[in-house]
């Protein structure tokens, strides 16, 4: 058994969603396996993903203690050779536990129960002698001393730590001193990139012609993070922004439609969640094309449906254009071909696209206002045949060094 651990397909964030299938599916075509994913079920089930058949496996962390999925239950079960958690058992059972922390989340920054989880995680597998490999992701910042040496014992126990960003492997390089090792702590790509794409079975009959590329008119894709605009002005004290970013998003989508009279714009949520919840992308979606509606009627669409990561993928690459917030909703367009900027408001964009030779294709939330971020989003709109080259310049390297990422993952489990 080979388990993966914080890549919950369950959680909404198709981000996350994606970090699981590139891994799961990578492995199972180089015939690793059998598979396991951790995610915030019950117990243990089977399921299906097209690619491969994988156990789903319950661990959660939270104060239900009595239950077999209990994440500090199951740790400690552990310990006693797992019996009765079936959760324990499946994990007591593996060959490899491979951790890519949600993409983002081994830090402080998130706060004590988020790192708590991150740590207790890791130490399942390495309290029981499991080689734990942390697949590529954003490491850091640990503010509390504490923090940074608990993660630092953790980093420095692993078989092996592949990061996605210079920032992360430099630090990962600073913390380890003597003990890192370049065969062992590798600078990678985001495993995304290698995410395969899944044509959506359910698209309305409109949308159906909007993502044709028989349809004649160009369609500019949108992500509005409800993360950033649903609460907009609480977002921009936490994350330091230059500008509500509900304004930003308007002041994008009227850049995109005043492009040209044919354009169509495509709202593309990349995180599924209730209507009212502060973090969902379809509740931001529907707020702005409320808001465009009478001024560009029959242009604005919504991407509904609630899709997955691989059906999205599909979705961006039929864009002419694509920009977002959800670092992986631009990797999706971008790795698909389709001329992408990012919206960054932290650090992860910028360094995610600068491994990747894209630093210039990302507009910094934090340091451009409404009508600024509208001028990058018209400078990029009139250079995406140029970006597209580029892309497709760019592309077969980066598609070839994320799967020779994949074999050497491979390896290091086999070893």
């Amino acid at each position: 058994m080979i388990t993966l651990l914080n890549a919950a397909p369950d959680t909404g964030n198709q981000g996350v969603s994606a970090l699981c299938l590139s891994a799961l599916s990578g492995l199972a075509a180089r015939g690793v396996g059998p598979l396991a994913v951790a995610d915030h079920g019950r117990g243990v089930r089977t399921a299906d993903l097209g690619f491969a058949s994988v156990r789903r496996v319950g661990l959660t962390h939270h104060r239900r203690y009595w239950r077999s999925e209990n994440l500090t239950t199951v740790w400690a079960l552990s310990r006693l050779g797992g019996w009765p958690s079936p959760s324990a058992r499946v994990i007591l059972s593996s060959r490899a536990v491979l951790d890519v922390s949600g993409g983002d989340s081994f830090t402080d920054l998130y706060g004590a129960k988020r790192f708590r989880a991150m740590v207790e995680t890791k130490r399942l597998a390495l309290d029981n002698g499991l080689p734990l490999i942390l697949l590529p992701q954003t490491l850091g910042p640990f503010r509390d001393p504490a923090n940074l040496a608990e993660a630092t014992a953790i980093l420095r126990a692993a078989r092996a730590v592949w990061v996605r960003d210079a920032a992360s492997h430099a630090f990962l390089c600073d913390v380890l001193g003597t003990s890192f090792d370049p065969a062992r702590h590798v600078l990678g790509l985001d495993m995304a990139l290698a995410l395969p794409a899944r044509q959506p079975m359910n698209l309305s009959p409109r949308l159906a012609v909007w993502t044709s590329y028989a349809r004649g008119f160009p369609v500019a894709g949108l992500n509005v993070s409800g993360l950033l605009a649903q609460d907009a002005e609480q977002a921009r004290r936490t994350f330091g922004l230059a500008d509500r970013h509900d304004a930003q998003a308007m002041a994008a989508a009227r850049a995109i439609l005043d492009s040209g009279p044919a354009m169509r714009l495509l709202l593309v949520p990349h995180v599924h969640r209730a209507v009212g919840d502060r973090e969902s992308d379809f509740g931001a979606a529907l707020a702005l094309k409320a808001r465009l509606d009478a001024e560009y009627p029959d242009r604005i669409e919504v991407l509904g449906g609630d899709l997955g990561a691989m059906e999205l993928k599909w979705v961006l690459s039929r864009l002419s254009w694509f920009a977002g917030a959800r670092m992986h909703a631009t990797i999706g367009a971008f790795s698909s071909g389709t001329p992408t900027l990012a919206f960054g408001y932290s650090d992860k964009a910028a360094g995610v696209f600068d491994r990747c030779g894209l630093g210039d294709h990302v507009a910094d939330l934090r340091r451009l206002d409404a009508p600024a971020l509208a001028a990058a989003v018209r400078a990029s709109l009139a250079r995406r045949e140029s970006t597209r080259r580029e892309l497709a310049e760019r592309l077969p390297a980066l598609r070839a060094e994320a799967e020779g990422q994949m074999d050497a993952i491979a390896a290091q489990i086999a070893d």
